[in-house]
């Protein structure tokens, strides 16, 4: 499939919400909506109706195809959907189902994969041909940009940072001991201060929030940046990205997140260039436009 003048249809399949929009060559939304994602076997339905809803409002237009992206893993060759364990699935060949319902080409691809493609194309990687973007929310993932190519593993795989092994002794929901995502994910901070100061709060931005007069506040928040530094040294060692863009609902933290982190990271990477830090500038839209971008042209490497 080659870019084309017609509408492309994209999907961005959430833990808790699907996103559907009808984009045109220029990146103009002619239609969008969103439902809740149920679980299981479920979602496929879900996903089917909203594409349905989406293409009855396409006014005649052509459709030159569709992108669906999606958490876990995600077998691009074969078009299944392996597995999720947010959603709760296991092999659900989208592209099959999907195609047929739809009528249309279809790609399948992971979210984190397609909030990296889009800003490196279109958001904060604009720029550089090799960048990292790392989605901190519940979890963290991350997907890596390497000469212009998206790198993914031999079953289409991102880069599971989360679960590197950073702090031995802090169990991981995940079943190892000491991953990332245990200490330095929003979910994990929240759950560290109010472990520790008997306070509870919503999120990690009640915590940033609090880092001014509050001093377990700012020791919860240094082991997360340093944990993340940690991380980000070895990926570094490994790519040695350019540029690092945190995506995900820490990233709204800003520079209370960026200023200690970077001096993290310089105190820590000494044999490569330390990468820039800087936040997702697509926030929420990243997987809908990557998967808008994956319909159009597959993400091939831009020429």
């Amino acid at each position: 499939m080659t870019v084309g003048e017609g509408l492309a249809l994209a999907v961005d399949v959430g833990g808790t919400t699907i996103k559907a929009e009808l984009v045109d060559h220029a990146g103009t939304v002619v239609a969008a909506e969103q439902r809740p994602t149920p679980p299981g076997q479920r979602a496929l339905e879900a996903i089917t109706e909203v594409g349905h809803t989406l293409l009855a409002q396409r006014s005649g237009a052509s459709v030159v195809g569709a992108g669906v992206v999606v958490p876990g893993l995600v077998n691009r060759e074969t078009g299944v959907a392996t597995y999720s364990a947010n959603i709760g699935w296991r092999d659900l060949e989208l592209v099959r189902a999907l195609g047929a319902e739809w009528q249309l080409p279809v790609r399948i691809a992971n979210d984190v994969a397609a909030g990296g493609v889009a800003e490196h194309r279109l958001g904060a990687g604009v720029g550089t041909q090799d960048l990292v973007f790392m989605p901190i929310g519940t979890g963290i993932a991350a997907s890596i940009v390497s000469g212009g190519h998206l790198l993914t593993g031999h079953c289409g795989e991102t880069a599971e940072i989360g679960h590197l092994v950073v702090r031995p002794g802090v169990r991981c929901a995940c079943g190892r001991d000491g991953c990332l995502e245990a200490v330095a994910s929003a979910a994990a901070i929240a759950r560290r201060y109010t472990g520790l100061s008997g306070n509870d709060v919503t999120g990690a931005h009640d915590v940033a929030a609090r880092l001014d007069a509050d001093a377990v506040a700012r020791q919860v928040w240094q082991d997360a940046v340093d944990a993340l530094a940690d991380a980000l040294d070895i990926l570094s060692l490994l790519v040695s990205p350019a540029r690092v863009v945190i995506g995900g609902g820490l990233s709204r933290a800003g520079e209370a997140l960026l200023t200690p982190l970077r001096v993290a990271l310089h105190q820590r990477v000494a044999i490569v260039h330390p990468a820039e830090l800087t936040t997702s500038t697509l926030g929420d839209r990243g997987g809908v436009i990557g998967a808008a971008l994956l319909a159009r042209d597959g993400w091939a490497p831009e020429s």
